[in-house]
């Protein structure tokens, strides 16, 4: 495992890696995981990401912050001063990422509350935060990144911070399955050898509270098995150039489950591609 501090950019920029997020879209489409890593040269900008990133921020290096956010002012753009000050700002703000106002205060009150949980800042105190962990995986050879928010250097524990509309139990357990945190978990916890993965769960809306989660054994169990079909599936469409439709993927999946990957051409050469709901 080669432990780095570089910027998020680098990170991002290392196409032959494969992160937790890859999986995920894979999962989901492996033509789209194709067409997002290797084909689509420009992303739109989605708002919950500024907001995300800021936090992150705001909480694990609070002295960059300044350096890659700015606030944007007030102003009237309709009369020649607010024209004016707009131009200014815009000089000003090359290269950072933007924030209004009720972002920004969102965001501080978001850390300023994930900051009074003692567990929290107890683990944080002697701790790495936003360093690049990179690895190869044994089995099928793949190369592996992940960038943990906060990676305790005294304790074998790993935090992810999450923002949500909603942090109590219920609710988080049901993001943990829509956006499939246990396959992170696992992923995590398996590759850079923490037994300990802790989600910080940050409220968006007032009164902000902040929660603290582990997942039980059978949620971390099933992200381990999610990964691994995972990377398996995504070794072979490599070595086969061809990522699979949605019908198509849901025959590789039941061969892969059958352990019959080696017929997988020859059942859907002889499948009517229509997949049972």
């Amino acid at each position: 495992m080669e432990f780095v501090k570089d910027t998020f950019a680098d990170y991002l920029g290392k196409k032959d890696h494969v992160a937790a997020s890859d999986i995920k879209t894979f999962l989901h489409s492996p033509r789209k995981y194709y067409y997002e890593k290797f084909e689509c040269t420009e992303k739109p900008e989605e708002r919950h990401f500024s907001i995300g990133s800021g936090l992150h921020e705001l909480i694990l290096e609070p002295e960059m912050f300044n350096f890659n956010y700015m606030v944007c002012p007030k102003v009237d753009g309709r009369t020649k001063e607010g024209k004016q000050q707009m131009i200014e700002f815009a000089k000003k703000s090359e290269g950072r990422t933007i924030l209004y106002d009720n972002e920004m205060e969102m965001i501080r009150q978001m850390a300023d509350n994930a900051l009074k949980n003692h567990t929290l800042l107890e683990i944080m105190q002697e701790s790495y935060r936003e360093i690049s962990c990179y690895t190869v995986d044994e089995v099928t050879g793949l190369k592996v990144r992940m960038r943990p928010d906060i990676m305790s250097s005294t304790k074998s524990t790993i935090v992810d911070l999450k923002s949500c509309v909603d942090s109590s139990p219920q609710k988080f357990k049901n993001d943990c399955y829509k956006y499939s945190y246990s396959l992170s978990g696992a992923y995590y916890s398996d590759f850079i050898g923490r037994e300990n993965y802790i989600f910080a769960a940050a409220e968006k809306t007032a009164p902000y509270q902040v929660a603290l989660y582990v997942l039980n054994d059978e949620m971390m169990e099933y992200g381990r098995n999610q990964y691994r079909m995972g990377l398996d599936l995504i070794k072979f469409c490599q070595d086969h150039n061809f990522y699979p439709s949605y019908n198509e993927f849901e025959i590789m999946k039941d061969c892969y489950v059958l352990g019959s990957l080696e017929d997988y051409f020859t059942t859907l050469e002889n499948s009517q591609l229509i997949t049972l709901l």
